[in-house]
């Protein structure tokens, strides 16, 4: 049996190595929306999750992506002022 390194134990190096396989899934499927706007990609409505109506009290035309009168920095296609996606991010 090996000895992990002083102050490094077997269960911190399986749950950092799952959180970096997790983000190597988002990249994977374009849920990495950060990576997807710097290179200037849009992702479609169905992978941002985009509904035409609110969520609670957050709508696309208090989101800092929404681009006045129906567009996304985001998502493609048509967006509605009232409408939300998971890439939600309001306003400051």
């Amino acid at each position: 049996m090996s000895r992990s390194p002083p102050g490094v134990s077997r269960r911190g190096l399986v749950r950092h190595g799952l959180i970096w396989a997790g983000g190597g899934a988002l990249i994977g499927t374009g849920l990495a929306a950060p990576a997807a706007s710097a290179q200037g990609a849009k992702l479609a409505p169905a992978v941002a999750h985009y509904q035409e109506t609110p969520k609670g009290k957050a709508e696309c035309d208090t989101c800092a992506s929404f681009l006045a009168p129906s567009g996304c920095k985001l998502v493609t296609g048509k967006i509605s002022p009232s409408g939300w996606c998971m890439l939600y991010a309001a306003k400051h």
